[in-house]
């Protein structure tokens, strides 16, 4: 790739072949993006949750956010995000755990970055998500299969 750049810098005439880049991971940009939200305070905790993914996170936590009782922020949670607020934290985590195994991580270092206690949790909920085991999927990002 880096010669064909070359080639092309150094002569623009030169032939032009298409190069195929398969990408190793997605990575998701921490933006504005992520909390767009017609809710504010769901936008709100959803910045919450994203910006402190690595930390223990629990719904009362989100609650003492915003001014929503518990049983009304999981409900406008719910209907807004279509998941309870305890998958979405679990979504998010098993997302950066995924970025983290891309990285070079190994899978007790990945789960111990994000906070979790137990890793046949972590590889259960992994698992659930994705379809193959954390461990699994850190061999095929390592074959480059992912």
């Amino acid at each position: 790739m880096a010669r064909l750049i070359d080639r092309i810098i150094r002569d623009p005439e030169a032939e032009r072949e298409d190069v195929m880049v398969w990408p190793t991971h997605i990575v998701t940009r921490q933006s504005t993006d992520i909390y767009a939200n017609n809710d504010p305070h769901i936008a709100e905790v959803l910045k919450y949750i994203h910006e402190n993914i690595s930390q223990k996170i629990s719904v009362d936590d989100l609650v003492s956010l915003v001014p929503l009782s518990r049983r009304l922020l999981e409900t406008r949670f719910k209907r807004s995000m279509s998941t309870s607020i305890y998958d979405y934290i679990i979504q998010v985590r098993i997302e950066k755990m995924t970025q983290l195994l891309s990285e070079g991580m190994s899978v007790s270092e990945a789960a111990v970055e994000l906070g979790f206690s137990d890793i046949k949790n972590v590889s259960r909920s992994f698992k659930q998500l994705k379809g193959i085991t954390p461990s699994e999927y850190r061999q095929q990002v390592i074959q480059g299969k992912f």
